[in-house]
């Protein structure tokens, strides 16, 4: 595939394929090396985030919501569930972010098997529009960090 210069693609990115391939100019000390980057790992190291509204309770998570920003929308008391790595293989390094958008305090808790790390044990969204992530650091194992509480 050809280069494709920055300045053709359009401001959202919306022409950028995970098989393009852009060339990178380094300059210096009298020479030129000239590099290049993909579109996917672009994709990849921005983990493009679009946003998933639950509506329907108590929730699993899944890989569709992996790297996407999570809308709990319950007017009572909900818990979504983080399930072991046998039943929904993220990857490591996979975020979610949550938010409570509505009354109904929302919970996060830790399927069989899995480890789930935040400060002082919590597990609670703080408050409506409270926002807080996910962040898988190993096979089994999650922190959860943001506006929570116990």
């Amino acid at each position: 595939m050809a280069d494709i210069k920055i300045s053709a693609l359009t401001a959202k990115g919306a022409n950028l394929a995970t098989t393009d391939r852009l060339a990178i100019a380094e300059v210096g000390g009298g020479s030129f090396n000239s590099k290049h980057i993909t579109g996917s790992e672009i994709i990849d190291g921005v983990k493009l985030t679009t946003t998933r509204s639950v509506t329907s309770f108590p929730k699993t998570l899944s890989l569709a919501d992996a790297n996407k920003f999570i809308k709990l929308d319950d007017s009572s008391a909900n818990v979504t569930t983080i399930p072991p790595n046998s039943s929904v293989a993220f990857a490591t390094g996979t975020r979610i972010e949550i938010t409570q958008s509505n009354s109904g305090q929302s919970q996060i808790v830790a399927g069989s098997g899995v480890t789930l790390r935040a400060a002082g044990g919590a597990s609670k969204l703080s408050a409506q529009y409270a926002t807080a992530t996910l962040l898988k650091v190993a096979t089994d194992e999650w922190y959860l960090f943001g506006s929570i509480t116990t």
